[in-house]
This record gives C-alpha cells, sequence and structure tokens, in this order.
C-alpha cells in the first residue's frame, strides 16, 4: 500500500519564547517491507536542523530557534510504500541493542504484582510459545480495556500513566495499552518496546493516523508487532517511525522553552491512501 502522510505540529504562545529548542523523531526509516518514496521535515523559523540516528535506529532532528517567537510550526510530509508481512519486522533498521535490554523496567512498564497476574492468566490461555503468548496477551488487553483516543500529552510530548493504572482502570489510549503489553511481555520474559508511528484507516479523525504499538522478539522470527488497540498485528496501513523502550524514547516531539507563556499545542495527522 502506498501512503501519503501529512503530520502538523503548532505549538502558540500568548506571550512569545525567545528560545525553542525540539528534539523530533518524524521521520520513517527504509526497510525489507517499508519504502519512504519521499520525506520532508519542514520547522518554522530561521534554524538549523541536526539529523541523528540513535541507539535503537531512529531518525532523530534537533533544533533550535531564537528570537522573539509566538509560534512554533512543525511539518512532516511525505509518501511511505508498505507490505503486508503479517506484523514482522524484516531488516531491523539501524537496531544496535542487546536484546535482553528490552526486559528493563521503566517508570510506566513496572512489572507489578498486578502485571505479574496478568501474565498468569495469559499463561494459562496460551500453548506456551512465545508468539501465542503474544497474541493472546493482545486479544485479552483488546478485550479487558477500553481503547481511548490518543491523549495531547502523547500527541505533543511523554505520556507517563503507569501499565499497572490502565490495568486497573480498564481503560487507555493506544499508547497506554501498548504499555501494558510491553509490561506483561517482560513479565513473561519476553523482550518488548514501544513503536509509534502512522496508521491508515478508511474513517479517519483529525489526529486518528498517529498510532502506537508494540513489538516483541519472537524466536524464529524476530521483532513482531501487536497493536492491542486494534487488536491485530501491523498489516500495510501502518507505517513505522521510532521505537524504544518506551513512549518517552520514542515521542513525537520532546520540546523545551525558554520564557513565555506555556504553548497551547495543536497536532493534526492525516494518512491517505495512493494505491
Amino acid at each position: 500500500m502506498r501512503l501519503r502522510i501529512r503530520h502538523d505540529i503548532v505549538a502558540r504562545y500568548d506571550e512569545p519564547v525567545t528560545l525553542a529548542s525540539r528534539s523530533l523523531h518524524l521521520c520513517p526509516r527504509t526497510f525489507d517491507g517499508q519504502y519512504v518514496r519521499a520525506w520532508h521535515l519542514d520547522v518554522t523559523g530561521d534554524c538549523r536542523q541536526a539529523r541523528s540516528s540513535d541507539a535503537f535506529g531512529n531518525i532523530v532532528y534537533d533544533c533550535a530557534i531564537e528570537g522573539s517567537l509566538d509560534e512554533v510550526a512543525i511539518a512532516a510530509e511525505g509518501e511511505v510504500e508498505v507490505d503486508d508481512t503479517a506484523g514482522v519486522l524484516q531488516g531491523a533498521p539501524l537496531d544496535r541493542i542487546p536484546p535482553a535490554v528490552f526486559l528493563r523496567e521503566t517508570r510506566v512498564t513496572l512489572r507489578t504484582p498486578t502485571i505479574l497476574s496478568l501474565a498468569d492468566k495469559v499463561r494459562a490461555l496460551s500453548d506456551g510459545t512465545p508468539l501465542d503468548l503474544c497474541h493472546k496477551l493482545m486479544h485479552l488487553i483488546h478485550d479487558e480495556v477500553e481503547a481511548l483516543a490518543a491523549d495531547p500529552a502523547e500527541l505533543s510530548g511523554v505520556r507517563e500513566v503507569a501499565a499497572e493504572d490502565v490495568l486497573a482502570e480498564a481503560r487507555g489510549t493506544p499508547a497506554d495499552l501498548a504499555h501494558l503489553f510491553i509490561a506483561t511481555a517482560r513479565g513473561l520474559s519476553l523482550p518488548a518496546r514501544f513503536v509509534s508511528g502512522y496508521l491508515w484507516q478508511e474513517e479517519a479523525t483529525a489526529t486518528g493516523a498517529l498510532a502506537a504499538w508494540a513489538e516483541a522478539l519472537i524466536p524464529g522470527l524476530g521483532w513482531v508487532g501487536f497493536d492491542a488497540a486494534n487488536d491485530t498485528c501491523p498489516t500495510d496501513a501502518y507505517v513505522r517511525v521510532a521505537s524504544a523502550l518506551d513512549q518517552s524514547g520514542a515521542a513525537w516531539v520532546r520540546a523545551a522553552d525558554r520564557g513565555g507563556a506555556p504553548a497551547v499545542v495543536t497536532v493534526t495527522a492525516a494518512a491517505d491512501r495512493l494505491g
């Protein structure tokens, strides 16, 4: 499937700031099953964009804009061609992290007794193979936790709701459900990580193209994606952008401003099918 993506993040200030610093995960990579035909990133103002690749293999752009600023606008746009690989990540892009690192807990993926109880429940439903464990976990989360729309915090920064709280409330955003999957998968001794990306849907909303899911390392297959919010492994409707231990490491934008008042941030994203 060939998709055109347009992603806009606009921060407006009631009082101008004198410096706006941004770290951006907004650029997908080409790898087996995903080909970036064209991609452009534009940041308002006179600034230099420094491109790098982090340890997780993500493309990162860092920029700083000086001056009296009442608005900072970021636009990412391009075309990506994706094959349906049944969620199996083929030719992982520049992944230099040892798999054992993805068993590490983070603040939002703690393996609490409640999370370990969910892991035990998954074991009881499964045939015990890593792939079946992950499928059963994805189905269980989808059935027992209500999927909400993405929260502004995860669209323009970092989402910091613990997996245990998501399970207790039985509701959460796509990022929350991904964190719950990751924490439980690690409780099952399966390396797991967070993924941000785009999703084409026939009935799109203003930010519905923004997606979050999890990947687990399956022996014999490699990294496999699991989207608990939609109860499916990623298809050719998904564009993979960034991955990390949790959402904080793959956030679309990390911002720091000097002076002025806190920004009011507006986010829109659209994915259109071209063929």
